[in-house]
C-alpha cells in the first residue's frame, strides 16, 4: 500500500468524523494532495510555513527547521484562532516528549469545542537518534498516558504498520 493510499485512508476516516466545512490546520508545509483532499470537501486549509525556497525535504537540515517551525507556530497562534481540525500526521516525531506535551496543550487552545487533531508517531520502546535526528518512539500506553495529561479524549487509536495513529477531540 502507497503512501498516498495510506493518506487518503487516514484522511477520509478524519475528515469523516469533522464538523462540516471550517478552518483545518495542516502541521506540514504545503501538501496540494492533502489541500485539494480538504478544499474539495468544504474547508479552508492553512499549512505550516517554511521557508520552502531555501531547503527541500532531502536537506539534512529539513527535520531540524520542520521542528523549529512548529515550536514557532506553537507561539503565534492567537487564542482567538479556531480550527475545527488539526492534521499532524508524522509531524511530530521528532520533538521530545515534553515539547509533544507542549505543543498538544497548545493545539488544543486553538481547536474550537469537539474540535478534531489528528496525530501519529513511532512505534518503539525507546527514543534515539537516528542518522542525527532525535526520533521519539511510543508505545500504546505510553501515549494513552501522553494524552491523560492533556485534556483532550481520544476518539480512536490504531496501531499500523510501526505507527500508532490517533484522533483526539477537545
Amino acid at each position: 500500500m502507497g503512501t498516498v493510499n495510506i493518506n487518503l485512508k487516514q484522511v477520509s476516516k478524519f475528515e469523516e468524523k469533522l464538523m462540516k466545512h471550517g478552518k483545518i490546520l495542516n502541521l506540514k508545509p504545503e501538501d496540494e494532495f492533502l489541500d485539494d483532499f480538504f478544499i474539495e470537501k468544504g474547508h479552508k486549509i492553512e499549512c505550516l510555513k517554511i521557508e520552502k525556497n531555501k531547503f527541500d525535504i532531502s536537506d539534512e537540515r529539513y527535520e531540524g527547521i520542520v521542528k523549529e517551525s512548529v515550536i514557532r507556530l506553537m507561539n503565534s497562534l492567537k487564542h482567538a484562532e479556531r480550527f475545527i481540525g488539526i492534521w499532524g500526521m508524522d509531524t511530530l516525531l521528532n520533538l521530545d516528549r515534553l515539547d509533544i506535551y507542549y505543543v498538544l496543550n497548545r493545539l488544543y487552545s486553538v481547536l474550537v469545542e469537539k474540535g478534531l487533531l489528528y496525530l501519529s508517531f513511532r512505534v518503539g520502546e525507546e527514543d534515539c537518534f537516528e542518522d542525527g535526528k532525535w526520533c521519539t518512539y511510543f508505545t500504546e500506553n505510553e501515549l494513552i498516558d501522553l494524552i491523560g495529561f492533556t485534556d483532550f479524549s481520544i476518539v480512536e487509536i490504531e496501531n499500523v504498520e510501526n505507527h500508532i495513529n490517533l484522533i483526539l477531540k477537545k
